[in-house]
């Protein structure tokens, strides 16, 4: 039996809510993955619904995941099959009805490590130089272009192609041949990328009517999670989607929360959602259930600022806990010790955990002080968003095996694996092949058979090209247990590859890779006895979130962008960097851009469950040539809002540390202080020139101390107005 009786009022009226569309403005910590998979619940149990009828869409396959358990926790024996990604729905969509297209259904899916190998192949035939165009800009191009759906023979203007990333209008020809040579290559593989999958989808439900109904009548009720990261391309496939008499349509997202705008999301789409769906039922969600009255302040305080918002105030019944502390160091340093001093108080005073403790960041370059000063206190650490679980090298290569057991023509597959391990099949011969095959019509695969066949009269080393081909062979005849571990365990023992990767660095962490993927592998095929390989290869294409967790189980402080951070949340956090021109970025030019900070910056400050920490420094910046000053964001959250801290510092006067005005005429005497600081060897000063040293040696009125490379020591009269002491 369902229970209903741990949502609150809105939640409930929510989750009960009649049919037709609705749309849920769910603030942060609001409960809104609680509202989403109980409307499912209720919607089986209650209104009679199909659970193979219900559709939902989410952002990440972990936030799939994790909705599939909570509606098996709430129902005993009523599986949803379709809540997935965009991405993953429209695979599904396409594995049955591409045809419709003229495509073949046994297409493969390609990442961005392929996508740059085909452009490269490209850059090979066209003899283009990658200084010209970048291979990683004429990717990033294409995505555009095709995320935009821009006709390319129709640009006829700088401006144009500005906007797309490319600077010289005669460049244009060579990225024309580019995009030309990529599409077909993709067509003439049967491969398609991760925007296709979209794009695909698109044009086959909008061209053919017999299917969009199809699939209009499959589904009697769809959801949307997080709608605020819906872009203008799945907010279409949403609408072809919905079926037009019934218009069974339930969205949750939050405004305030759109940070992906570089993405494609953009704030407007509650605004589009309304007006498509003239009778909408609103529901607001703002008793906030995960920080303190206090954090919350600041919060609603700041995003209060936008201007193009739906108003809502999150409220909450938890205690009004700590203050919030906004900290001002002088320099980057003194910001980094403050927050490591906080961080090994509390671990020492058993507080709180390291694992319970992150700091967060705009950008990813602002988090090397902070990691160096962890280091230095020996505090333990992880950064998040690193080489993502399936992007490694030795899971790519083990993949590429398994793809080319699925399909034997994946040239892209075959070219990753044909010298993995090491077999004297170098590049130059690939090229030879590849080039042959172009010249030849035929596929890469079809050469290296002829090849081996001895029906080619080549200079290419034949012997190792038959090894390779023999190895397949063997491969693809192997009696299979049936078990798909069997047949990656059978690939690996017969490549010795678990030897190639011992001739590597880092082979531990490889190999403990390598064991994950088998382990993977073996839970997929538990939780799917009947899925064969080609359908495990399907699921992971899709993986486009990092496989963290594990390292959630880590006992270490969490560095990561806010970005990242989306979704996740803390019991201590330390927002660093909050200063002008780098929160709000220096990049932010127009209104909207600053919305969008301000909208990152409430995502960021809503992470916090218990302690927060707002933090910068005064240092001079190489980036804005000036001395940094606070971000703008402190100053509209509001002083009574915050607790203010300093740098730990005593000033031998009190006169401005910028004491040397050069259009002031130079008085000796003004230059020293009469304050009598009692310096010990030890102390930490501060200067304005050389910045932070350590007292090595005190000499009646001089101090020598040992500053950062490249000063070195120096020699200073102890009561010179530069300088100022760290308190002990």
């Amino acid at each position: 039996m369902l229970d209903l009786s741990k949502l609150n009022h809105n939640q409930l009226k929510a989750v009960t809510a009649d049919d037709g569309p609705i749309l849920i403005i769910a603030g942060a910590g609001t409960g809104k993955t609680r509202v989403l998979t109980t409307r499912i619940a209720y919607l089986i149990e209650h209104e009679g619904y199909d659970p193979q009828r219900i559709l939902a869409f989410t952002f990440t396959n972990k936030a799939a995941s994790e909705m599939r358990n909570r509606i098996n926790n709430m129902l005993i024996n009523n599986y949803v099959p379709w809540i997935g990604t965009y991405h993953s729905i429209c695979l599904k969509i396409l594995k049955q009805d591409i045809n419709a297209l003229g495509r073949e259904q046994n297409f493969n899916i390609i990442d961005e490590h392929d996508q740059l190998g085909i452009i490269s192949d490209i850059y090979k035939e066209g003899e283009i130089y990658a200084k010209d165009i970048k291979p990683k800009k004429a990717l990033e191009v294409i995505e555009k272009i095709k995320t935009a759906e821009i006709d390319i023979t129709k640009i006829n203007s700088i401006h144009q192609l500005k906007e797309l990333g490319i600077y010289k209008w005669e460049s244009f020809p060579t990225f024309k041949y580019i995009v030309a040579q990529y599409e077909k290559k993709l067509l003439r593989n049967n491969l398609v990328d991760f925007n296709d999958l979209l794009i695909l989808t698109h044009k086959l439900l909008a061209e053919h009517v017999v299917v969009r109904e199809k699939w209009q009548n499959k589904f009697d009720y769809i959801l949307v999670d997080e709608f605020q990261d819906t872009n203008y391309m799945q907010f279409r496939l949403l609408n072809l989607l919905i079926n037009p008499n019934k218009q069974n349509v339930f969205a949750v997202g939050d405004p305030d929360q759109t940070i992906y705008t570089w993405r494609g999301a953009y704030p407007n789409i509650f605004d589009d959602y309304l007006n498509n769906f003239k009778h909408t039922k609103t529901y607001v969600l703002d008793l906030n259930y995960r920080s303190t009255k206090k954090i919350l302040k600041v919060a609603n305080s700041l995003i209060a600022h936008n201007q193009q918002r739906i108003e809502k105030d999150l409220v909450t019944n938890n205690d009004f806990g700590d203050n919030v502390i906004c900290y001002i160091g002088d320099t980057s340093q003194q910001e980094s010790h403050y927050i490591v001093q906080q961080i090994a108080g509390m671990i020492k005073n058993k507080s709180y955990a390291y694992h319970e403790i992150a700091v967060l960041y705009r950008a990813k370059h602002l988090s090397r002080n902070i990691e160096q000063e962890l280091i230095n206190n020996n505090i333990p650490y992880y950064v998040f968003g690193d080489i993502r679980f399936y992007q490694r090298r030795e899971i790519k290569d083990l993949i590429s095996y398994l793809k080319v057991l699925v399909k034997p023509n994946d040239e892209i597959a075959l070219k990753r694996i044909i010298n993995v391990p090491t077999r004297g099949i170098g590049q130059k011969t690939v090229d030879a092949i590849h080039k042959y095959a172009t010249a030849n019509n035929l596929s890469f695969y079809e050469v290296l058979v002829k090849c081996a066949n001895d029906e080619i009269d080549s200079e290419w080393n034949k012997k190792n090209i038959k090894t390779f081909m023999l190895l397949l062979e063997r491969l693809t005849n192997e009696p299979k247990s049936g078990a798909l571990v069997d047949t990656l365990q059978f690939i690996i023992n017969a490549t010795k590859y678990k030897d190639y990767l011992k001739e590597l660095d880092q082979f531990e962490e490889r190999w403990d890779n390598v064991t994950e993927l088998i382990a993977s592998l073996a839970e997929y095929q538990s939780k799917y006895p009947n899925n064969n390989m080609a359908n495990f290869l399907d699921e992971i294409s899709l993986y486009t979130d990092s496989n963290d967790a594990k390292l959630h189980a880590r006992n270490s402080v969490s560095l990561m962008t806010i970005h990242f951070a989306k979704g996740t949340e803390f019991k201590v956090v330390f927002i660093i960097g909050m200063n002008e021109d780098i929160f709000p970025s220096s990049r932010t030019l127009q209104e909207d851009d600053l919305e969008e900070e301000r909208r990152i910056a409430y995502v960021a400050i809503t992470r916090s469950m218990h302690k927060l920490y707002l933090t910068c420094n005064l240092a001079f910046s190489p980036i804005a040539a000036n001395k940094l000053t606070p971000s703008r964001f402190l100053k509209e959250i509001g002083k009574d809002k915050y607790h203010e801290e300093h740098s730990e510092m005593i000033s031998i006067s009190k006169a401005d540390l910028q004491w040397y005005d050069s259009e002031k005429p130079f008085v000796v005497e003004e230059q020293y202080s009469d304050t009598n600081i009692k310096f010990k060897i030890g102390d930490v000063i501060v200067h304005t020139l050389f910045g932070s040293g350590v007292i090595v040696g005190i000499n009646g009125d001089m101090l020598d101390v040992a500053f950062k490379a490249p000063w070195g020591v120096k020699s200073l009269i102890k009561n010179h107005k530069s300088i100022k002491r760290l308190k002990n």
